[in-house]
């Protein structure tokens, strides 16, 4: 039997009962390996944002006419308005995705500002773009 890995490109032949009893294991190497490279690509393009000019400066193409794909996430404190997060989306295209719990995204949810309004903030959100 052959078997290719399509997470490291990785090939080679295994008798078939081999690959009976190691297929569980298989598996859960690739899931781990996936998962491994999903984190490291959020801590890479993740920032912790605190002023608006700084978000904005993160969510604007550098190229007006050939505006490239940004694939960042920003930490974001947010007072909780729905006119915020609509200016948000007219002005970057950009939406929050999620509300962290403690721990996540390696989240500290310390009150704080935000960074649109400078109202009072319990935590931040994260901010991205769809595509």
């Amino acid at each position: 039997m052959f078997v290719a890995r399509r997470d490291t490109s990785e090939k080679e032949s295994v008798p078939r009962g081999e690959f009976v009893g190691t297929v569980v294991a298989r598996l859960q190497a690739i899931q781990d390996n996936l998962l491994a490279r999903a984190k490291a690509f959020r801590a890479e393009h993740t920032r912790v944002i605190d002023s608006k000019d700084d978000l904005y400066a993160w969510f604007t193409p550098q190229s007006p006419d050939k505006p490239e794909i940004h694939g960042g996430f920003a930490l974001c404190h947010w007072n909780g308005s729905a006119e915020v997060e609509a200016k948000l989306k007219e002005d970057l295209k950009v939406t929050i995705r999620c509300i962290p719990l403690e721990g996540e995204w390696g989240y500290d949810p310390t009150p704080g500002r935000c960074v649109m309004t400078g109202e009072a903030s319990v935590g931040r959100v994260v901010l991205a773009k769809a595509y």
